[in-house]
């Protein structure tokens, strides 16, 4: 699985927009600017025009590609990355690339350790287009209702009709904003001729003509407002401020996280905990045989559930040794060492098991991906490498 790629964003004029081809037209230059990388995929942005309060449907705004760099080394990316940054078209206002890193379900323990409190992420889902049903209005109906009820499913933060706000709680929601929609257009297009099936390449100036074949969803998260409250709801609870008239030279500090907090942003409350997460698992695990009869995928998936929901309420303790703790610190001390990392992974967990299990009907298991995006400033291509 690609796990490292570029994100090449070319967004147009906003005069050029509503102009019919130009799409078509800006893919062609972009695909000549980097004609020796292959393009994983089209993303379509469809944003609000100036004046205006809602977008124009119809019509794109710019293009997103994606462009996997896992094979390439860290000084050809960083020339990859440059090139890129001086695209310039005359129907397009900006050129700017992001680096991002697809993480592993659930979240591993070196993502943990340096998983920001504040950044970007995007959901990525992969469309079944009715796969594991037989009947020829089953796989039409498919086909025709999952762009847009992923569109209104995919978002954790949407409300409404059709959203999925409703299985996170409001804290949760909260940790979240700015959502950003698109449509991902495949460049590996899969079709059957003569009953043989074919896979083959198509430039993505190509692809803007075929149906999606998956949607994202980007969002901005900040992860700080969830740590101070459990820290300063957990005082008395979980752990205990030293005494600041005690001389020991090695002081101990204990959190406890046993006492599940009346406080939403305590993990007991996120999605993959609550109790009907093992008939969600079955639901899966029986689309999956439906759809492709792959037992080795289905004990992939049942291992990956089981890990993404098991609760993780581990005793830690931070020492003044190891961690110059003395009294006064311990806010600070417990939200870098403790809080950070267990809120970071809970609350990455919980996106992942409702990616997995939201709508296995419309969204191919086990083709789900919940990127981190790194800003190119200070971005240490090498650390990302080496994970």
């Amino acid at each position: 699985m690609v796990t490292l790629r570029i994100i090449w964003d070319v967004l147009f004029r906003g005069d050029t927009v509503t102009v019919k081809g130009t799409d078509a037209k800006v893919a062609k230059a972009m695909d000549a600017h980097c004609s020796d990388h292959k393009i994983e995929a089209v993303l379509r942005w469809n944003t609000v025009l100036p004046g205006q309060k809602v977008s124009r449907v119809g019509f794109t705004s710019g293009l997103r590609y994606l462009i996997p760099v896992d094979h390439l080394s860290s000084g050809e990316i960083q020339t990859l990355l440059d090139s890129l940054s001086t695209f310039k078209h005359d129907s397009c206002e900006s050129s700017n690339c992001i680096f991002s890193e697809s993480l592993e379900f659930p979240l591993n323990r070196r993502a943990k350790a340096r998983f920001p409190v504040l950044g970007q992420i995007a959901l990525i889902c992969r469309f079944t287009h009715g796969i594991g049903y037989t009947d020829l209005v089953q796989i039409n109906t498919t086909k025709k209702n999952q762009t847009k009820d992923t569109k209104n499913g995919l978002d954790p933060i949407r409300t409404g009709k059709g959203s999925s706000s409703g299985l996170f709680t409001s804290a949760f929601r909260g940790l979240m904003n700015d959502s950003l929609w698109f449509l991902i257009l495949s460049t590996t297009i899969s079709k059957t001729e003569n009953d043989v099936s074919k896979t083959g390449y198509y430039p993505p100036n190509q692809v803007l003509s075929k149906g999606a074949d998956g949607g994202m969803y980007q969002l901005d998260f900040d992860l700080r407002d969830g740590i101070s409250d459990l820290i300063d709801t957990s005082k008395g609870i979980w752990w205990e401020p030293l005494d600041s008239n005690d001389l020991n030279l090695n002081p101990q500090l204990t959190l406890d996280p046993e006492t599940v907090l009346n406080n939403k942003f305590d993990p007991e409350y996120y999605h993959h905990h609550n109790s009907k997460v093992q008939e969600m698992i079955e639901k899966v695990l029986k689309v999956e045989m439906e759809q492709t009869g792959d037992k080795i995928m289905r004990d992939d998936l049942q291992r990956t559930l089981g890990r993404l929901t098991r609760i993780k309420r581990i005793k830690r303790q931070i020492t003044g040794v190891a961690h110059g703790l003395v009294s006064g610190l311990e806010v600070g001390l417990i939200s870098e060492h403790i809080m950070r990392p267990w809120i970071a992974e809970e609350f990455f967990n919980s996106l992942a098991f409702f990616l997995m299990t939201r709508k296995p009907r419309y969204w191919r298991n086990g083709k789900s991906e919940i990127l981190l995006f790194h800003p190119l400033e200070g971005l240490d291509i090498d650390l990302l490498k080496d994970q």
